[in-house]
């Protein structure tokens, strides 16, 4: 049976004051609740066997000033993050001796955050956020400044395979979040459960694109030699990565926990989608289906509602947009509190992070595994020789000990985070949320 976090052992004395606090800034589409489902199909899954969902339902609900979903939402200011999510994580930490987990500690996850509290910081996290409307996707977030970091949203996650079918993934940019964020696992009935996949530090590597190949193919768009430079020409990654950034081409090293050693990945722009979205003032009006009647909603600022998969995977977009009600709080006025979500759509930005890399919402880029400098190299296969540099589309370990076994992002339901070993249904209970029901139809990328 799962452990839920206790609300007497949370830092409840730090947080109490803040929530009770009614001029504290609250934005609706964080506390506007979503349609959910059906709730058949609960009552379905409690037919067909499923003891977990009872254990869910009478698992003691947290207190609100314990809840990080409130943190995460921005309804507490003022607090030290580090120090009020790391006491939370660390109660909230599973053992699981029968199973190999990848895990950072706590202590080690602290220092990681700490040694990059300045404006050089490369700190990188991975979350896997299971969102009720927009389905599981992962959130890669590089920070760029002392406070703030710039995301890009992935539906089926990094690729672990070089020989995969589907080696390009769209990564849709997301608004620029705060640093702090990257500490975050929560969990709430309207944005799902957030965890932690996988957190680190990050290289930017020099790009060198091969005219020959096609824009969308990088089986041999980037050359694993790195530029030499002089020790006064060097400059942090941090500076690296704006640059690369304004050029729409990033080629990254990421230094996880559960990424494998030299695992580089290439992000470039869609040329097609080098533009700034219109700026939607006020709520909007969507029919989801001709029988059901839309509310208006809410511009959300959480990424959940921002990943855009491809259209064969999700349907139109009018059709998954998360609808979302009208704030119920009264002490506010709608137009004020409007007015709040508006700026945060003209800067994209949350508060608390600053925009100063130039970020847009909602371009698209491509992001690829690149196979030569994460250790492969192109094979092809005669009888029992094996002739190296081809250009056949095979891929293997290149001769000195490169590359790794070949991974997969299975999903919510088999990925556990590299700080907690929670699963994302694990999240949900510590936060006390019952009533969650995940979107259906996602399916990981096993080929």
């Amino acid at each position: 049976m799962k452990r839920a976090c206790s609300p007497e052992s949370s830092p409840e004395h730090e947080l109490q004051a803040l929530l009770q606090n009614p001029q504290q800034p609250i934005l609706p589409s964080l506390v506007a609740p979503v349609s959910p489902p059906p709730s058949r199909a609960l009552v379905q899954r409690s037919k067909n066997g499923e003891e977990e969902d009872a254990i869910l339902s009478t698992a003691s609900k947290p207190d609100a000033s314990s809840s990080l979903a409130a943190i995460e939402a921005g309804q507490v200011e003022g607090i030290d993050h580090l120090s009020v999510i790391s006491t939370r994580l660390r109660e909230c930490v599973r053992v699981l001796p029968d199973q190999p987990t990848v895990r950072l500690p706590i202590g080690e996850w602290i220092d990681l955050y700490q040694r990059n509290e300045h404006p050089e910081g490369r700190h990188f996290v991975i979350h896997q956020h299971d969102h009720p409307i927009a389905g599981p996707h992962y959130d890669l977030r590089l920070q760029f400044s002392e406070t703030s970091s710039v995301s890009w949203s992935i539906m089926y996650g990094l690729p672990g395979d070089p020989n995969s079918q589907r080696l390009n993934r769209n990564a849709t940019e997301t608004r620029i979040h705060c640093l702090w964020n990257h500490l975050i696992e929560t969990a709430s009935t309207k944005t799902g459960s957030l965890i932690i996949w996988d957190t680190g530090e990050y290289e930017i590597l020099p790009y060198q694109m091969d005219p020959s190949g096609p824009e969308t193919d990088d089986s041999r768009s980037e050359s694993s030699q790195d530029s030499r430079v002089s020790p006064e020409e060097q400059i942090s990654d941090s500076a690296k990565l704006r640059e690369a950034f304004q050029k729409r081409k990033i080629r990254l090293r990421l230094h996880g926990t559960r990424l494998p050693k030299n695992y580089t990945i290439v992000l470039r722009m869609d040329k097609t989608t080098d533009f700034a979205r219109p700026i939607r003032e006020g709520p909007k009006r969507r029919r989801r289906h001709p029988s059901r009647p839309t509310v208006p909603r809410a511009p959300s600022t959480s990424d959940s509602g921002s990943p855009s998969p491809p259209p064969d995977e999700r349907g139109s977009e009018a059709d998954q947009r998360a609808p979302s009600e009208p704030h119920s709080d009264s002490s506010k006025p709608v137009d004020e509190v409007y007015a709040a979500e508006i700026e945060i759509q003209r800067n994209n930005a949350y508060p608390g992070s600053s925009n100063t890399i130039g970020s847009i919402h909602q371009r698209r880029w491509y992001l690829s595994l690149d196979r030569e400098s994460s250790g492969f190299e192109p094979t092809i296969a005669i009888g029992n020789n094996t002739l190296a540099r081809s250009r056949k589309k095979t891929w293997a370990r290149n001769a000195v000990g490169g590359g790794f076994d070949a991974f997969y992002v299975h999903g919510p339901e088999a990925e556990r985070s590299v700080v907690t070993a929670r699963l994302g249904r694990d999240v949900l209970d510590d936060e006390g949320v019952e009533e969650f029901v995940p979107r259906r139809g996602w399916r990981p990328v096993l080929h």
